[in-house]
């Protein structure tokens, strides 16, 4: 992490690697996807030219779903801070699927206009 504008302090969040870094809303955290596609946390305090981050943690034990290109977040905070959107795999298939024929017609046929 460095300062903007760059006054060549340097600042290690991540001892493992990261990708896709979202500032929280209350000043307090980052969060970032982890290199086994997680979200991480870390809370951390800032003043002046200091910056002190705590040991990232994960947020969830939930793995991300893989995303087809890069630069695409997989999470993103809401805009109130206090809940995550993230892209998360399917975790059992499909084994079947619903088709409505003639929905409408049916629909009238059970309920008929004017009863």
């Amino acid at each position: 992490m460095r300062a903007f504008p760059d006054k060549g302090g340097k600042w290690q969040i991540s001892n493992a690697g990261g990708a896709n870094p979202v500032w929280s809303r209350n000043g307090r955290e980052l969060f970032f996807r982890s290199e086994d596609n997680r979200i991480m946390v870390a809370p951390y305090t800032a003043k002046g030219d200091s910056f002190i981050a705590d040991k990232p943690r994960p947020w969830s034990d939930k793995q991300l779903a893989d995303v087809p290109a890069a630069g695409i977040l997989n999470f993103d905070l809401t805009p109130d801070g206090k809940r995550v959107a993230a892209l998360i795999p399917v975790e059992t298939p499909q084994s079947h699927v619903i088709f409505l024929l003639n929905f409408g017609d049916e629909l009238q046929r059970k309920m008929p206009v004017g009863k």
